[in-house]
């Protein structure tokens, strides 16, 4: 043995079963760490491929330049992808027709398909350079009942007939199902040969993807200010950009700020977690390092020799701790392409994440030598003295008796031993509410889950018939005739009246009053923030939008309306969080019952109604519903779209949910691990007493009192610190987005304190079990 350090080894080896204890810690603390940055991580690369899919590749969209601005744009080192873009009818309002369905034409360059993966071309090949070809959306080719190779006739607003043959066939777009239109797609050539002239943007648009590690804000910046665009004539896909860490958008900029502090909670959860493990290993083996200082060996000496034993605990379990992190994101991997294999289908079932190998690896390392520094300081104070009296143990002064009026001695002793070194006692409660805060913070995210996917709303219908010049033509027949079907899940219609004029309070402005039957009625009173859903339900008022504290309407304000019928007050009764229909900018939407709404319009039909479809529906089935409609009507697909943002919601559920599992899991193994520790250390103590005469049974008490003083010590910290952090989060992420108040998340608290509970039991069981069978003799001699 060349240097003291080498004991490092020998002791490892003689204290093996002592430190498993703390390794296990430094393992759960790297696995922890690892497997939550590892899922953050594959949870964007699920996300960045789902808004691929949905929203396209690109991330900037310049219009109003000419095409050699457009030429020097595509030139520049950092632009990695570019196409021109343009579209025509893209509204469905300037009479583009198909055999007298609305059609909308799109015209881009070779290079959008790229942009766009989700245009993929399923028959035949794109028209680059021919003179008359098209690509036709697959519902468009199988309604029509045409090919590749076939002629397709388009009428024009001016009544012309263009005649183009297709050379190619497109899956459907969300955006054309959704309209129930068809969807054509040219070249650039031809498009600006025939539809230039009624193109939605004046000279059409530029699309740009940059090279992912340039500073895609400032380049953006660069090329608006080259060619002097306005605001209006720059825009960005916020979504992607978002998950690429790259948005100016600020409430993307709060939602960066609250991932920062989920992360940093993170780390500290593991610091607390392994130093309150090694303080209870070094409180354990004062006298060993008592012998030490007497064979000479310096504080300083001591202080390096701690923290080399806990560098060479973290060779096995850091690796350790960031495999198991991998494995979890295997299986989470693997279990998104099982749900969504159309949307996850790229991501791969073994995909690795550096971002969370890294992270699982240096912070746990780091994580260690800062948690190893209290105990090493504390394990070079150890008396030299001590140890060669074998008087090891720290004494505390008793002042008085313990009071035993309200417990017996066994449990108060137990609450003493809890208490009895402040430092311990802190460490391992903070370490217990620090699972109380990660979880609570991380619950967060459940809400804005819920929050954002707002097309998974209960009210979220699969197909739709819309009355096409949005009047109130659509019989409520045909939703009575709708219901008896077999294949239809549910049906509710809404009546419109658009744009009234009105006046609230001294504000003039104008509403769109729109009605509500039972069924809607039941889920906006679900979203209620004030008042109460039951007068609206008596047509005694209105319910409005809510929007904030300083705009949009207010509980108790009294909306003036002018109609056939005379002038109308209509007081609001109810807000509520969200609109079961899109916003207007500077128009209100108010929702009423269907006979306050017949009573103010004198109208009893419905402008749209909507149906969500059984397991059973087929798409004979839809197109029987697209023709009961009839002539008057424009027919709504949303099957695609809901399915993408099943996708989203997939993806969410699975990962945010594995958080919160692998937080519970983290805390329940915690506790267990860290009150068995403290227990270990008194086993001679124990022995001793039972020595002079306490049964298993008091001792057995003794252990779980001590246990429960840990935890419930922590259940108060971490209610007083995590639910203000909860609040704060939610407001964050919420409340500033869609005007939620704030409440107590008793079930997410719930869950934790049960897991925390549970978790005290089972650390008490194992202790009590190896008291009950061991000896005094082997208890006293126990090291």
């Amino acid at each position: 043995m060349k240097s003291y350090l080498d004991l490092v080894k020998i002791s490892g080896r003689v204290h093996r079963k002592q430190s498993l204890m703390t390794r296990i810690c430094i393992f759960l603390a790297v696995f922890l760490v690892a497997a939550i940055f590892s899922m953050a991580d594959m949870e964007i690369r699920a996300q960045r491929i789902s808004t691929v899919k949905s929203d396209g590749a690109w991330h900037a969209v310049f219009r109003g330049l000419t095409r050699e601005q457009q030429e020097l744009i595509a030139a520049r080192p950092e632009v990695e992808e570019s196409s021109w873009y343009g579209a025509t009818n893209y509204r469905v309002d300037m009479g583009y027709q198909i055999q007298g369905t609305e059609t909308v034409i799109c015209g881009f360059d070779r290079e959008f398909l790229d942009l766009y993966p989700s245009v993929e071309i399923k028959e035949g090949s794109f028209p680059e350079g021919t003179k008359d070809g098209v690509v036709l959306t697959e519902t468009a080719a199988d309604r029509l009942g045409i090919g590749v190779g076939d002629k397709v006739t388009l009428d024009t607003p001016e009544g012309e007939q263009l005649g183009f043959t297709v050379s190619g066939i497109t899956g459907d777009t969300s955006s054309i199902l959704q309209q129930g239109v068809y969807g054509m797609f040219t070249d650039r050539e031809i498009y600006q040969e025939y539809f230039m002239k009624d193109t939605q943007e004046l000279d059409g648009e530029f699309y740009v993807s940059f090279t992912p590690w340039c500073d895609i804000q400032e380049k953006i910046r660069e090329i608006r200010d080259a060619y002097s665009l306005s605001d209006e004539q720059v825009g960005q896909n916020a979504k992607l950009l978002a998950l690429m860490l790259q948005s100016s958008d600020p409430y993307i900029f709060q939602l960066y700020g609250t991932a920062a502090v989920l992360a940093l909670l993170v780390v500290l959860a593991g610091v607390l977690m392994i130093s309150g493990s090694l303080s209870s290993n070094i409180a354990r083996r004062t006298g060993f390092f008592g012998m030490l200082r007497c064979l000479g060996a310096q504080k300083r000496q001591v202080v390096r020799f701690v923290r080399r034993e806990a560098l060479g605990w973290c060779v096995t379990a850091i690796p350790l701790g960031v495999l198991a992190g991998v494995l979890v994101t295997w299986a989470l991997c693997a279990l998104l392409r099982l749900v969504s294999d159309r949307f996850f289908g790229d991501m791969p079932v073994f995909g690795v994440s550096l971002p969370g190998i890294a992270a699982g690896a240096v912070i746990g390392l780091i994580t260690v030598l800062l948690a190893a520094r209290a105990p090493a300081r504390k394990a070079s104070k150890a008396s030299p003295l001590a140890a060669v009296s074998g008087n090891t143990g720290e004494i505390t002064r008793v002042r008085r008796a313990a009071r035993t009026r309200f417990f017996h001695v066994d449990t108060v002793l137990g609450i003493h031993h809890a208490k009895g070194k402040k430092r311990n006692f802190i460490l391992l409660s903070a370490s217990f509410a620090f699972s109380i805060l990660l979880f609570l913070s991380f619950s967060t995210a459940v809400d804005f889950m819920h929050h954002a996917l707002v097309p998974l709303r209960p009210y979220t219908p699969d197909v739709s018939v819309v009355s096409a010049d949005e009047t109130c033509s659509i019989p409520k027949d045909l939703a009575r005739e709708l219901e008896g079907k077999d294949y239809v899940k549910r049906v509710y219609g809404r009546s419109f009246a658009y744009e009234l004029p009105a006046q609230t309070g001294e504000r003039a402005g104008s509403i769109n009053l729109i009605s509500l039957e039972e069924n809607q009625l039941g889920w906006a009173g679900e979203g209620i923030i004030k008042g109460d859903i039951e007068s609206v339900e008596k047509g005694d008022g209105v319910m409005g939008v809510y929007v904030s504290e300083d705009e949009g309407l207010k509980l108790g304000d009294v909306i003036t309306l002018e109609t056939s019928y005379g002038v109308q007050k209509l007081p609001v009764t109810a807000l509520t969080s969200f609109s079961i229909v899109g916003t207007q900018q500077g128009v209100e939407n108010v929702y009423c019952s269907e006979a306050l709404f017949s009573q103010l319009t004198g109208q009893d039909s419905y402008t749209i109604i909507d149906v969500q479809l059984a397991g059973n529906a087929t798409e004979g089935d839809v197109e029987e519903i697209r023709s009961l409609g009839g002539e008057g009507t424009t027919f709504s697909d949303r099957r695609m779209d809901n399915g993408e943002v099943r996708g989203v919601w997939y993806s969410m559920v699975i990962f945010v949910y594995g958080f919160l599992a692998v937080i519970a899991l983290i805390s329940m193994f915690n506790i267990i691990n860290s009150i068995g520790m403290s227990v270990e250390a008194r086993m001679k103590q124990y022995g001793a007493m039972r020595a002079i005469g306490m049964s298993s049974g008091q001792l057995i008490k003794m252990v779980a009192a001590e246990a429960l003083t840990y935890v419930l010590s922590g259940m108060l910290f971490g209610c007083v610190v995590g639910l203000p952090l909860h609040r704060l989060l939610y407001q964050s992420m919420i409340t500033s987005r869609w005007g939620d108040e704030w409440q107590i998340p008793g079930t997410a608290l719930a869950v934790i304190l049960a897991v925390m509970a549970l978790s005290a039991v089972l650390a008490v069981w194992g202790p009590a079990r190896r008291i009950r069978n061991m000896s005094v003799v082997d208890t006293i001699s126990a090291l």
